[in-house]
């Protein structure tokens, strides 16, 4: 994650969309570097720790000499927010008025592109924009995921810029898990994947990313929900993320307009449920779970076919590396006969046993994309192929959404190779300079890559800007979104070995280290704490009074 410290850290009460004051975190950071500049002097200033109000000492501010003068700055970390800018002076105008253009990027490249470079865009959080800043001002600006901003002067006055502050947003959770390993790239991957999921979590819900996807997603949801789980317990951005999807989609309609999402969303409510225990919110959220069983269930044709024809072209989405693929099918069926399995452990239903019965046959498949495999395994397949398909080529042919899915799905059906898989795709990513795991990442793409705080060298590609694919090509692509987190419930549900059910009564700790021999894990359960330690052969465990613990 790199040695940045912000300037300063103040808690504030905010009051979000559900009416309820929670704590949140404004952290304001000092840039760390200057990557490039031009008609700009004193510019250690920008890097000094200074006090955040404007000051009459001139000497302590940097110089910006007219027209085209611009600086880059590296904050040094993914962040969610914008920056504060506090000019001392401005002069050589008669409205006294200095014309920025401030671009944000999440990697240097991106910071320096306009708008239609290499699918360089302002959707979702404007990230290329001008403003205005009189002297004796202090204004905050953008609303974005960045960690990289382009400052250019656009107008022929001078201008004594004090200071430039990023101003990052982050959640105040009550507990907080602590996890580590042996294994200091385990442990980066680790800490990487838990800060990107707490910057997503915003405005009282889960965002799927904070430059773009800043919205609510019911499938991305369930990575994001089950590591939010582990990590902070429960938290109220996950019942306002499911309240929300619920309260905007009839249950004869689409949950984000997806199929596969009202799936998700029913599977989503199961493990919330399973987890804290909370049944009044299962009872209440009943009748509408059981509408979307029956109209999946109706969507099934009694010849196992299903007939989804309302879907907008999204009727067979388990992800977007297979979309409109001809796995594609044969892994919505799998999502499909998973959510009857999980509501079936919260109660009987006719629908759901019709669903199982009617799309067992798409387990017998064999299908050629690790997801779509993946998914098969999880939902039932027990083949030998599966565990040499879904190991070929290690990390090869995993997304970040998918990455949890396909390690569970390889420890199930009893592979060995899912530590240096993570390690090679996660690890991957982080030796490319990231901060916060990114929407998408193919191991491919380190092949004659450079590092996203790096202009790219002579022959290099450009790891953000050369790449990417679906909805997210090149600098569209978000460099931290919160289904990448995945692979942190992955790390305790299997290497550490835990599950939590009946709302922390009953937990199951079964680890299988991987060849990591010092493991310890601090677990939020609604009742307390789990401890587990694992230190070579010896594993103790502590649990609250009152929770059964499994071995």
């Amino acid at each position: 994650m790199g040695s940045v410290s912000c300037y300063r850290e103040v808690y504030y009460m905010i009051i979000h969309a559900d009416g309820k004051q929670r704590d949140e975190l404004r952290e304001e950071w000092v840039p760390v570097k200057v990557l490039g500049s031009q008609g700009v002097t004193n510019i250690e200033e920008l890097l000094a720790v200074k006090a955040p109000s404007i000051s009459f000492r001139t000497n302590r501010c940097s110089q910006w000499e007219g027209a085209g003068s611009w600086i880059l700055l590296d904050f040094g970390k993914e962040l969610c927010g914008g920056i504060r800018m506090v000019t001392r002076a401005v002069e050589g105008s008669v409205a006294s008025l200095a014309k920025w253009r401030l671009t944000f990027g999440e990697s240097v490249t991106e910071a320096c592109s306009s708008i239609g470079e290499k699918n360089a865009t302002n959707d979702h959080s404007p990230r290329d924009f001008e403003v205005l800043t009189p002297g004796m001002s202090d204004l905050s600006f953008g609303q974005t995921g960045f960690r990289f901003v382009r400052i250019e002067l656009l107008n022929d006055v001078n201008v004594l810029l004090q200071s430039v502050f990023a101003v990052s947003l982050l959640p105040v959770f009550d507990r907080e898990a602590t996890i580590t390993t042996n294994d200091p790239l385990v442990n980066d991957i680790i800490k990487t994947a838990a800060y990107t999921l707490k910057l997503c979590f915003q405005n009282g819900y889960v965002w799927d990313g904070i430059k773009r996807d800043r919205l609510v997603w019911c499938g991305d949801l369930h990575p994001e929900l089950i590591t939010s789980m582990y990590l902070f317990g429960d938290t109220p951005n996950i019942v306002n993320s499911l309240d929300f999807l619920r309260a905007e989609t009839p249950a004869d309609e689409w949950v984000n307009n997806i199929p596969s999402y009202s799936a998700w969303w029913v599977v989503n409510l199961c493990d919330y449920c399973q987890i804290t225990g909370n049944m009044e919110y299962f009872n209440q959220n009943r009748d509408y779970a059981l509408a979307v069983l029956d109209h999946i269930n109706r969507s099934i044709g009694d010849d196992g076919v299903m007939r989804i024809t309302d879907g907008a072209g999204m009727e067979y989405f388990l992800d977007w590396s297979t979309h409109q693929q001809p796995d594609a099918p044969y892994g919505v069926a799998a999502l499909l006969r998973l959510t009857a399995e999980r509501f079936l452990k919260m109660e009987e239903n006719a629908d759901c046993r019709d669903i199982l019965r009617k799309l067992e046959h798409y387990l017998a498949q064999d299908t050629v994309l690790k997801p779509v495999r993946a998914f098969q395994v999880l939902a039932g397949r027990n083949d030998p192929s599966d565990v040499p398909m879904l190991q070929a080529g290690g990390a090869a042919g995993m997304s970040t959404f998918m990455s949890y899915y396909i390690l569970t799905a390889i420890a199930k059906a009893g592979g060995t190779d899912m530590l240096e898989m993570l390690k090679a795709y996660y690890g991957g990513m982080l030796s490319r300079g990231a901060t916060s795991f990114w929407e998408d990442f193919d191991i491919d793409w380190l092949e004659g890559s450079g590092r996203i705080d790096e202009f790219p060298a002579e022959g290099q590609k450009d790891i953000h800007g050369d790449f990417g694919k679906y909805c997210y090509i090149k600098f569209r692509h978000s460099l931290c979104h919160g289904w990448s987190s995945g692979v942190l419930a992955f790390i305790i549900e299997y290497i550490f070995g835990v599950t939590v059910t009946d709302g922390g009564k009953t937990v199951t700790v079964k680890p299988h280290p991987l060849g990591l021999t010092d493991l310890e894990a601090s677990i939020p359960l609604p009742d307390g704490w789990l401890q587990v330690a694992i230190h070579g052969d010896s594993v103790e465990v502590t649990a609250p009074e009152g929770t059964t613990v499994i071995r």
